[in-house]
């Protein structure tokens, strides 16, 4: 079994991949603690996923703009990737940008009740026996908000 190794290390925050590409890392990876993606060249930036909340993906945000000041102030373009929380429940921290995503995962944005629906079932998890306790340990490190929420502006 060969061993495979990075020269990046798996830690929490923005790492410079090379050529204009950036991904910021949110170990440990399980439910929630998503990675997203900023892609730089000639001024203009590609986000690709925000995360699970608003504090997160402003904390994320923040860190972007601190290692590419002028073209991660104004991300022009933002791609989810797909609908869970963890890459689009901070959409609405990027303003100006045009979202985009494919046709399903537009779709089961508008349908899936977005945070307002994790919201609800955080405040609730104690009416919601072993399940609400399992919910609200796995969930308790996010803030969810009940307005939350930014659709895709176009889909392929």
């Amino acid at each position: 079994m060969s061993h495979i190794t990075s020269k990046w290390a798996y830690r929490k925050g923005l790492q410079d991949i090379g050529n204009g590409c950036y991904a910021y890392l949110q170990p440990d990876g399980s439910w929630g603690w998503s990675n997203a993606g900023l892609i730089v060249d000639s001024g203009q930036s590609m986000l690709v996923d925000t995360l699970f909340d608003l504090p997160l993906t402003r904390e994320m945000l923040d860190a972007m703009r601190r290692a590419e000041p002028k073209a991660a102030t104004r991300i022009g373009t933002l791609v989810n990737t797909h609908s869970n929380g963890d890459h689009c429940f901070g959409n609405e921290l990027v303003a100006g940008a045009e979202i985009i995503a494919s046709k399903a995962c537009d779709e089961e944005m508008r349908r899936d009740g977005g945070a307002k629906a994790l919201a609800d079932m955080k405040r609730n998890a104690a009416q919601m026996g072993e399940t609400g306790e399992y919910f609200a340990r796995i969930f308790a490190p996010f803030e969810f908000r009940g307005d939350q929420r930014r659709d895709a502006d176009s889909y392929f």
